[in-house]
This record gives structure tokens, C-alpha cells and sequence, in this order.
């Protein structure tokens, strides 16, 4: 962890030495976290001459991924008319349907398992959209609390030391937090059965401290 940015403005309510002064400054502070969430986003494509064919074809892949036990959302669908040109005139023969799911794993390795089982199945293909590791919520609120007592700490140091350079008796008077910031990596689209894992690279996250004192 390291302090970033140390702005102090003095602002006196009157020159008498006697009259209270109030000190404001912006504190910031930041560390790195590893990302503890493994982001996967794939199509699954089916096509079928009957639209309840395509429906329940989807609906197999549905329950063969639920099976698997990991953490996904998604599952939407839509099916239309398989349409095309033919001589200045539209012909439309069976249907074709699609999904769309995202997994959040919490070990990249698990995506071999749901690849897997989509290669082993008959009559659909499959497009993965994209892979990335990300902070998830928790592990962010986490931080932020060890980054906002952090700041705490060198506000509680910093009214003593401008006590003493000040000669006077300084005391908080109120403290305003902002973030976290979080800057992380993004990564390309990822295509083939055997996707390859994107680097688990660190992310910094950044918090704000405005701090008001009064010294008497």
C-alpha cells in the first residue's frame, strides 16, 4: 500500500491567533487484489426443421450444463425461421435458435469441463464470446474496508503531527470516502474448444479520503 496523493489547503476563519483554523486535505490510497472470478460467455447454436426440435435441443443443453454444478446466468433464447434468397425470392426452410450463457468460476480450469460436454453433444455448436478475470463484489468491499481504516490511521497520524506544527489542539472534524476505483485489464475474444486461460494479472483498487480538521 502507498499514499498517492497529499493535498493540504489552510484556511483560516479569521488572522487573530486566538480564532479556530480548519485544515482540509485529500488523501488516497491504493493496493493491489487478485481477481477471484473467472468470467466465460458462450452461444449455443442449434438448428432443426421443426421449431419444437430446436427448443428442446436447447432445453437438453440446458439441463447437461446445470448438471455440471457451477455458478452461470443466462439461458436466454430466441428461435426464428431459417430464411435465405433464392432467385429475388425469400425462402425459409426449418429453424435455427440460439443461447446465451455466462459462467463465473472460481478456478479458469473449470471451463474445459463445460467444453467438454458441449463437444460430446449432437446437433448443436457453440461460440465463446469472451473470457476475463474480475474482482467480484465481496472481495472489493473487502479491500475497500482495509484501504478506508488504513486511511483512518494516517488521518489520526496526520492531526497529531499538524498539532505539533501548528501548536494547537487539531481534531477531525469530519471524514468523506470515495470509491472504490478499480482498474483492471480487459482481454480479446477467445475462440476454439480448447480456450486458453487469460493471465490472472493483479488490479489496483483506490479509495478517497476528504478530511477536515479544526484547530483551536
Amino acid at each position: 500500500m502507498r499514499l498517492l496523493f497529499l493535498l493540504l489547503s489552510l484556511w483560516a476563519l479569521s488572522f487573530a491567533q486566538d480564532n479556530p483554523i480548519r485544515v482540509f486535505v485529500n488523501l488516497a490510497q491504493s493496493t493491489q487484489i487478485a481477481p477471484d472470478i473467472y468470467i466465460l460467455t458462450l452461444t449455443i447454436s442449434t438448428e432443426a426443421d421443426k421449431e419444437i426440435k430446436a427448443l428442446s435441443l436447447l432445453g437438453r443443453v440446458d439441463r447437461e450444463l446445470s448438471q455440471l454444478g457451477l455458478s452461470y446466468s443466462g439461458g436466454n433464447y430466441w428461435v426464428d425461421r431459417k430464411c435465405f434468397m433464392e432467385k429475388n425470392t425469400q425462402k425459409c426452410e426449418g429453424f435455427r435458435a440460439q443461447a446465451l450463457y455466462q459462467f463465473r468460476l472460481k478456478d479458469a480450469k473449470d471451463q474445459d469441463l463445460i467444453l467438454q460436454k458441449l463437444a460430446q453433444m449432437e446437433g448443436i455448436s457453440f461460440s465463446i464470446h469472451g473470457t476475463q478475470w474480475i474482482v467480484s463484489e465481496n472481495a472489493q468491499e473487502a479491500k475497500r474496508k482495509e484501504l478506508m481504516f488504513s486511511l483512518l490511521d494516517k488521518a489520526t497520524a496526520f492531526a497529531t503531527e499538524i498539532s505539533k506544527k501548528l501548536k494547537r489542539e487539531c481534531q477531525i472534524e469530519s471524514i468523506t470516502y470515495d470509491g472504490p476505483l478499480l482498474y483492471l485489464p480487459t482481454y480479446a475474444e477467445v475462440k476454439g474448444i480448447s480456450a486458453p486461460q487469460p493471465t490472472k494479472d493483479l488490479q489496483t483498487i483506490t479509495v478517497f479520503m476528504r478530511l477536515s480538521l479544526i484547530c483551536k
